[in-house]
């Protein structure tokens, strides 16, 4: 396609098979338009409204120089080719009003569907309603209009757990509203945005929407909340990776639309909430940009002893053995940030000596690998605790002698 115009008059010619067709308000585009360029800038919207139109049908090879088109399809047509030439949008909408309003449908995976559309089984929050950090999620983003909500804090305090159970908090347990992932150093624009994928089957590369894109679809399609959970958020360059949607994922400019590099249109809905989960000491940038912080309110999630004595309540520890463990836990803090979750699996001396040879000496060492005295003041306590737990589950001396003796 070339250029676009009005049919004022059309004349059946003395050969009876020709016609002659005046067109008057003639707007030429910058550049071609092919078929197939409206099937990546919209596959959903193509396949299910120009499959069968004129020209650029999917079983049409027409090559009139001419072809008149049904005011739907020219409507969707020029809706398409605004999308993909945003230098003629104002030409476009200016000879076709109704291209301005028709709003292009992005390519969404199958799994998230609106619940009305694809019934599932609810899964359950495991926090409270009353949840200090729910509480506070939901104020940052009901009453405080932030863009995102980030969970922040050490290793093992349960960032991305807490991040999951909100989620589905604020989807109503429909997990299939959630979308997980994990940003890494060599994450980029192109993994979360947008990018060309090779296509087998035409030969080339094609458009393709990616995480976030998808999710966008997705909210468009539902009334309800869709989450997305971005965890080890610092472990990239995020600026890099969310581009110019950093500045539309505010909630001051939620539903304003914006260009992306490909030139298509695309606006973040209201009902998309971002969650995200840092290390602050975690970080493969030195910083994380300013503005792109600005845009992420933080909630701490600190390192918590009562969690600590929950796991170990739960797993059957005996409570004289609990207590050397907790005081341990509380002195680490002192030199460094250990989350409770490490401690999720502890239940007896055993499993504890495997935590402190598996993981914690490990952290320990590589935090203080020029620090020797700080090494052995912590190995200190934890020798100190060991021994406690040990005696605690050693039965005294007298008892064994009188089970040998009831024997």
């Amino acid at each position: 396609m070339r250029a676009i115009g009005n049919c004022s008059s059309k004349e059946q010619a003395s050969d009876g098979k020709n016609f002659e067709i005046a067109i008057d308000n003639v707007f030429v585009f910058p550049k071609s338009v092919k078929k197939e360029d409206l099937l990546k800038s919209a596959p959903d919207t193509y396949t299910q409204f120009l499959t069968d139109a004129s020209i650029v049908g999917i079983n049409n090879y027409a090559s009139q120089v001419v072809q008149i088109l049904k005011p739907q399809d020219l409507t969707i047509i020029c809706a398409m080719i605004s999308s993909i030439q945003p230098e003629s949008r104002d030409e476009l909408e200016k000879r076709v009003p109704s291209s301005k309003t028709f709003k292009l449908s992005l390519p969404a995976q199958k799994q998230m569907q609106a619940p009305k559309e694809a019934p599932e089984t609810l899964v359950a929050s495991l926090i409270p309603d009353d949840d200090p950090v729910l509480v506070e999620v939901y104020r940052l983003l009901n009453e405080d209009q932030m863009g995102g909500v980030m969970l922040v804090g050490s290793p093992g305090t349960g960032k991305t757990w807490y991040a999951r159970q909100i989620a589905l908090k604020l989807t109503g347990g429909f997990d299939s509203l959630i979308r997980e992932v994990q940003f890494h150093p060599s994450y980029q624009y192109e993994d979360f945005v947008e990018g060309y994928v090779p296509d087998r089957d035409a030969g080339g590369f094609r458009l393709v929407d990616k995480h976030l894109l998808q999710m966008v679809a997705a909210a468009q399609k539902t009334n309800s909340l869709v989450v997305m959970i971005i965890d080890e958020f610092s472990r990239t360059d995020p600026a890099r990776v969310l581009g110019e949607t950093m500045t539309y994922m505010e909630g001051s400019h939620r539903g304003r639309e914006f260009f992306l590099p490909s030139g298509r249109v695309v606006s973040i809905p209201k009902n998309l909430i971002f969650l995200a989960t840092m290390n602050p000491e975690d970080r493969s940038v030195d910083e994380i940009d300013a503005a792109m912080e600005r845009r992420w309110a933080k909630v701490r999630i600190a390192p918590s002893a009562d969690k600590l004595r929950d796991f170990l309540t739960a797993n059957g520890m005996a409570g004289p053995a609990m207590g050397p463990v907790v005081e341990f836990f509380i002195e680490l803090q002192n030199h460094i940030d250990i989350g409770h979750a490490f401690f999720r699996t502890v239940k007896d001396g055993a499993s504890l000596q495997r935590l402190w040879t598996s993981q914690l000496d490990f952290a320990m060492r590589k935090r203080f690998r020029f620090d020797a005295e700080t090494q052995k003041v912590v190995e200190a306590h934890w020798q100190k605790c060991l021994a406690a737990v040990i005696a605690a589950e050693t039965p005294p001396p007298g008892n064994v002698a009188q089970a040998a003796g009831n024997g």
